[in-house]
C-alpha cells in the first residue's frame, strides 16, 4: 500500500509542481526531491524480491537457479516463478486447468529443464513452448494427452522430449514441426501405426528413439533408412506380427545388433507358432507371407442390375482388383483394423483379418453380351486369378420377379501350406495350374445367383456363366435341384440342399444297401444248402448191384444213424464194418461171382 501511495505522490509532483518546486527545478534540473528518491528505492527493491521469490511450498536451493515443487498440490502453474529459472519440476501435481497454452510460461526465457510429468494435462496449445528459447529437455510424459497438433513444438531445440505414457496418444503429421531434437521417447503410449514421414523433421538431428511397450505389429520398410542414423533404439515389448513385410527389421536387426537394448530384443505376437519368440531366436525362413486364396465368389442378377463379388484370404490380407472387359478396374484395400487391440476384435474381425471383398456393380450390359471378369487378388507372396464368362440373363420371358438372394460361396481347399489345390485359378507366384470350374444356379425367375463349385459351365433359363482359366475340365457338373415348371429354357431350380435332405438321402441310401445285402445272403444260403442235400444223396444211396430191388426182403436193413433222420428213405449210410463189406462185395464183383437172387 505504502508503496502505491508513494508512486502516486512521485507522478503527482512530476505532472503538477508547486512553485518552489518550479524554482528548484529550474535551478537543479538533475535533483530529485526526498520523496522521489524514497518511492524510487522502493521500487527497485520490490523488482529484486520478485525476481528472487520462490513459489510457496517450493524449495529453492541457495545459490541456484532451481526451482522444485513436486507433489505439491498445485492446481495450476504458479504465477510467481524466479524469471531467471534454470529448471522447474512440477512433477505430480492434479492440475484442474488441464491444457497448457503459451502464456504460462511468459517471462521464463531461462527455463533449460522443464518437468510437467503427472500432472493430468490434456491438451498442449500450438507453439506452447515457443518463448522457451533455450529449452533443453522437455517431459510431459505420463499426463492424459490424447493430441498433439501440427507445430506444437516448433522453435524448440532440445535434447530430450519426453512424451511416453501417454495412453492413446494420436500425433499429426506435422507434430514434431519447426522442432530438433536429438532423444525422442514414445514408449507405453499403445502406439498401433507410426508413419515415417512424422518423424521427417527429426532426420538429421534425432539419434534416441524409444518405442518399446507399444501396440506395433509391423513397421514400414521405409523406417530402414530411418533407423541407420540412429544410435540406440528400442523396439521391445511390441506384438509384431512376424510375415515377409517385416523381414527388412529382422535383417537390420541382425546386422546392427548393438542399436538394439539387449533387454527390450524386439518379438513376435503372431502368427501363432513364432508367438512370443525374440528376434534373436528366429531365422529369415521364419518371415513368411501366405499366397492369397479365394474363399467365396458370387454372382447376382435381377432385371436392372448385377453384382460380381470375390472374397480372398492371405497373410497379409491381399488387395483386390476387379478388372472389367475393357481393361479398367476397381480396386479394394483390406479392413483396416491396425487400431483396435487384437484382444478387442470380435470373432468375426478375428476371421476377418486377413481377407479382403470386393463387390463389382454391373449397369447398362446388352442382353446375351458375353463379357470376361477378372477377379485379381494380390499380396506381397504373389497373385491369383479368376476369371468368369458373363452373359447377361434374358429375363423377357420371366412371369414372377424375385429378389437377389446372397448365398455362401465356394469355399476353396488349400494345402498345408495355403496354397491353392484345386482348379479355376491362375497364380503368378508358383500357385496351382488353371482349370474351368462350374456353377451352381439357385435363382428365381428374376435373378440368378451362381455359388461356384467344381463342374463345367452350364446354362439354366437363359442365364449363362462359366469359369474360365485353361487347365483341364472337370468332369462334375451342376448340382441342380427340382423346382416347379420345366420345359425348354426354364429354371427348374429352387434351392440348395438342406441338412434334412442329405441326412435322409444318406440314411435311405444305407438302409437299401442293407436290404441288398439280405436278400443276396439268402438266396445265397439257400442254394449252398440245396447242393449239400444233393451231395449227400449221390455219396450214401446203395448201387442197384449190391441189392435186389425186385425182392425187398433182401434190401439192407438201415441201422440207427444219426444222419438218417435226415437221409431220403431206402438209403443206407454204411459204418466202419459195413464198408470192409462192401470191398469184399466188389471183390467178387470183379471175379464175375455174382450173387445168387432167390427167384
Amino acid at each position: 500500500m505504502g508503496l502505491r501511495v508513494c508512486i502516486f505522490s512521485s507522478l503527482l509532483g512530476w505532472l503538477w509542481p508547486s512553485r518552489a518546486q518550479r524554482e528548484v527545478l529550474t535551478v537543479r534540473k538533475a535533483s530529485l526531491s526526498p520523496l522521489g528518491i524514497i518511492c524510487l528505492a522502493l521500487i527497485l527493491s520490490a523488482a529484486v524480491e520478485t525476481s528472487w521469490a520462490c513459489p510457496d511450498g517450493c524449495f529453492c536451493a541457495p545459490h541456484s537457479n532451481n526451482v522444485l515443487c513436486t507433489n505439491k498440490g498445485f492446481t495450476r502453474i504458479p504465477e510467481v516463478i524466479p524469471k531467471d529459472t534454470i529448471e522447474l519440476i512440477l512433477n505430480q501435481n492434479k492440475f484442474t486447468n488441464t491444457g497448457l497454452t503459451r502464456r504460462n510460461f511468459t517471462g521464463l526465457r531461462d527455463v533449460q529443464n522443464l518437468y510437467l510429468k503427472e500432472c493430468g494435462i490434456e491438451t498442449v496449445a500450438v507453439e506452447t513452448f515457443s518463448d522457451l528459447k533455450n529449452l533443453q529437455r522437455l517431459d510431459i510424459s505420463k499426463n492424459k494427452i490424447r493430441f498433439l497438433a501440427d507445430f506444437t513444438f516448433r522453435g524448440l531445440n532440445l535434447k530430450h522430449l519426453n512424451i511416453d505414457g501417454n495412453v492413446g496418444l494420436q500425433l499429426s503429421i506435422g507434430a514434431f514441426a519447426g522442432m530438433t531434437t536429438q532423444g525422442l521417447y514414445m514408449h507405453e503410449c499403445g502406439l498401433r501405426k507410426l508413419p515415417v514421414d512424422l518423424m521427417s523433421p527429426l532426420n538429421g538431428s534425432l539419434k534416441i528413439l524409444w518405442l518399446h511397450g507399444n501396440n506395433f505389429e509391423s513397421l514400414s520398410d521405409k523406417w530402414l533408412y530411418f533407423f541407420t542414423s540412429l544410435g540406440h533404439i528400442r523396439l521391445g515389448g511390441n506384438s509384431f506380427h512376424c510375415n515377409c513385410e517385416l523381414e527388412w527389421l529382422f535383417d537390420f536387426y541382425k546386422s546392427s545388433n548393438s542399436l538394439f537394448s539387449t533387454e527390450d530384443t524386439p518379438a513376435c505376437g503372431s502368427p501363432s507358432v513364432l508367438k512370443g519368440m525374440k528376434f534373436s531366436d528366429l531365422s529369415a525362413d521364419d518371415f513368411r507371407c501366405q499366397l492369397p486364396t479365394f474363399q467365396k465368389v458370387d454372382a447376382s442378377f435381377d432385371s436392372k442390375m448385377g453384382t460380381l463379388s470375390c472374397t480372398a484370404r492371405g497373410d497379409p490380407a491381399p488387395t483386390l482388383y476387379w478388372v472389367r472387359p475393357d481393361g479398367t478396374t476397381e480396386k479394394f484395400y483390406p479392413r483396416d483394423l491396425s487400431n483396435t487391440a487384437p484382444d478387442a476384435l470380435t470373432p468375426l474381425q478375428q476371421a476377418q483379418r486377413h481377407e479382403t471383398q470386393g463387390v463389382l456393380f454391373l449397369t447398362g450390359v446388352k442382353l446375351e453380351q458375353k463379357e470376361n471378369y477378372r477377379c485379381v487378388a494380390s499380396n506381397p507372396a504373389g497373385n491369383v486369378t479368376f476369371s468368369l464368362n458373363v452373359a447377361w440373363p434374358d429375363l423377357s420371358r420371366n412371369s414372377q420377379r424375385l429378389p437377389p438372394v446372397k448365398l455362401p460361396g465356394y469355399t476353396k481347399d488349400v494345402d498345408s501350406n495355403g496354397n491353392v489345390i484345386r482348379d479355376g485359378l491362375e497364380t503368378s507366384s508358383g500357385g496351382p495350374g488353371a482349370g474351368n470350374g462350374g456353377y451352381k444356379n439357385y435363382a428365381g425367375d428374376d435373378s440368378g445367383v451362381y455359388d461356384w463349385g467344381s463342374g463345367g459351365s452350364s446354362k439354366a433359363g437363359g442365364n449363362h456363366m462359366s469359369q474360365a482359366g485353361g487347365g483341364r475340365d472337370s468332369s462334375k457338373g451342376p448340382v441342380r435341384r427340382a423346382g416347379g415348371g420345366g420345359g425348354k429354357g426354364s429354371n427348374t431350380d429352387s434351392g440348395l440342399f438342406n441338412t434334412v435332405d442329405i441326412v435322409g438321402a444318406v440314411m435311405g441310401t444305407f438302409v437299401l444297401t442293407l436290404l441288398l445285402c439280405v436278400t443276396v445272403f439268402h438266396f445265397y444260403y439257400r442254394r449252398r444248402e440245396r447242393m449239400r442235400q444233393e451231395r449227400e444223396e449221390h455219396l450214401y444211396s446203395v448201387p442197384d448191384q449190391l441189392g435186389c430191388p425186385h425182392h425187398p426182403q433182401h434190401q439192407y436193413p438201415l441201422p440207427h444213424h444219426p444222419l438218417t433222420a435226415h437221409s431220403p428213405v431206402g438209403v443206407y449210410i454204411m459204418g466202419e464194418g459195413d464198408e470192409n463189406t462192401m470191398k469184399m462185395i466188389n471183390h467178387h464183383h470183379h471175379h464175375h461171382h455174382p450173387m445168387d437172387c432167390p427167384s
